[in-house]
Order: C-alpha cells, then sequence, then structure tokens
C-alpha cells in the first residue's frame, strides 16, 4: 500500500485535519433539532424528554472513551485517549466528572420548570427512544472494534461533533436564563457546558486528530479510518433526528392541553 504521508505525523494529521473542516454542514449537526431548541423556551415535557434523551445517550461517553483506550494498539494513540479519559472524570476529581456535571445540571434545569424537584434517577427509569437505543448499541459496536482504525474515526467525529453540540445547547439553554433569580447563579449552572466548551472539548478535538493521525500510515489505514467517522456520524443524526420528532410533540401536545 502507498503510504498516506511517509515519515511526516504532521502532514497526516492534517489530512485527518481535513476530514472534519466541514462536519458543521452534516446532518449530525445542520439538523432540525437544534433549531428547535436554539429557536426559544420549550413546555416542561419536552424539555424532559430532551432530558432524558440526552442524559441516555451521554452516560456512555466516559465509557466509550474506556474502550478507545483498550481498543488501539497505537501507543502514542493511545496517550491521547487516555488524556481524553482522564478529562471525562473531571482530572481525578469525581465532582466535576463531565457526567456528575450534566445530571447537577439537569436536575436544577427540570426540578426549575417543573415546580418541584426532579431527579435523573427518575428519567433514568424511563426506557428511551429506540433511536436513541439504536445510537448506544452503534457507538458501542464501533468503539468495541477490534480494527484501531475503526475506533479511532469513531473517536473523531464523536469529539468534534462534541464542540459543536455543546454550543449549540447551551445557546439553547440560555431560553431559560429567567429560571434563575441571579445571573450569577445560572451561570454557577452551567457549569457542565463552561467545561466543555471552554477547555475540554478544544483539547479532545486536537487529541482525536492526534491519535487518527498515528494510525493512519497507508491509504487503507486512512479509508478505514473515514469508515468509523462516517458511520458515527450517521448515527448521530438518526438520533437527533428521533429526539426532534419526540420533544416537537412533546410540545405540541402540552400547548394543545
Amino acid at each position: 500500500m502507498t503510504l498516506v504521508q511517509p515519515h511526516a505525523t504532521t502532514d497526516r494529521a492534517a489530512r485527518v485535519s481535513a476530514v472534519v473542516a466541514d462536519i458543521d454542514t452534516t446532518p449530525a449537526i445542520d439538523n432540525d433539532f437544534y433549531k428547535l431548541w436554539m429557536g426559544g423556551p420549550l413546555s416542561y415535557p419536552a424539555v424532559r424528554v430532551f432530558a432524558r434523551e440526552y442524559l441516555s445517550r451521554t452516560r456512555f461517553t466516559a465509557v466509550m472513551v474506556a474502550l478507545s483506550v483498550l481498543n488501539t494498539t497505537d501507543l502514542a494513540a493511545r496517550v491521547e485517549c487516555v488524556r481524553n479519559l482522564y478529562s471525562e472524570y473531571g482530572n481525578g476529581n469525581v465532582e466535576k466528572a463531565h457526567l456528575v456535571l450534566l445530571e447537577n445540571f439537569l436536575c436544577d434545569l427540570l426540578s426549575r420548570l417543573a415546580g418541584h424537584e426532579v431527579s435523573t434517577a427518575e428519567l433514568s427509569l424511563e426506557q428511551p427512544l429506540p433511536s436513541t437505543s439504536a445510537f448506544s448499541a452503534g457507538q458501542r459496536e464501533l468503539f468495541s472494534s477490534t480494527d484501531q482504525r475503526v475506533v479511532q474515526g469513531a473517536l473523531l467525529a464523536q469529539e468534534h461533533l462534541a464542540f459543536a453540540m455543546l454550543t449549540r445547547l447551551y445557546e439553547g439553554v440560555r431560553n431559560y436564563k429567567p429560571l434563575w433569580r441571579r445571573e450569577d447563579d445560572f451561570h454557577e449552572a452551567c457549569e457542565y457546558f463552561y467545561v466543555h466548551i471552554g477547555e475540554a472539548e478544544k483539547e479532545h478535538k486536537r487529541e482525536a486528530i492526534t491519535s487518527a493521525a498515528a494510525v493512519c500510515r497507508t491509504e487503507g489505514d486512512f479509508a478505514v479510518l473515514v469508515s468509523g467517522y462516517d458511520t458515527f456520524l450517521t448515527l448521530t443524526a438518526d438520533y437527533w433526528r428521533g429526539v426532534h420528532r419526540a420533544v416537537a410533540e412533546a410540545d405540541d401536545d402540552s400547548r394543545v392541553m
């Protein structure tokens, strides 16, 4: 096989970077859910549906990164994955683990909208949408692959979608800012978003490019990597399509009642 870029890791990284350059134009990001979410405040039932589906999807993110460590054999690539995983777990502080920050935020938002305490434990008892379950199953299959190129392609997609996802979700969250009496209270509640937008996801994107480039030494490697990447984009687009339908229906139903 022809080498993609012999003896030039930086050149391989540039080629991987080119793959994600137009990610904002894909249905995984340019979709109806984000438009609905950012377009204005939704009813409590609609936000609850979103919270349930997003939590169901996101609770496995750190597990997927851990699988990327286990299923990547290239040492340089694995080191980058470990950095990503350490960040997911709050850099060693359980209270700052990303899942903990998310659960805290969702509890706060839903409780304010409902007028009574709502826990994420309640959401976890509800069955997620079939489209969300399909996303989680497909995601696990990609990250459990015995082919590190597939794993790194999926990780590349996951991390580059994450920054765009979180900026858009945060813009939508601002629609609910009046629920907090003090401005500082709102921003303190949004730590989950600020941790990701301000630092974590920017670092994760860089790390994902570095680890992807490390396993792309031939044209064949690159093709397999892109296949894993594209599959993750398709899974994500289908996930948001399902969330959009369910959230829109819940919002319409609540406004009719």
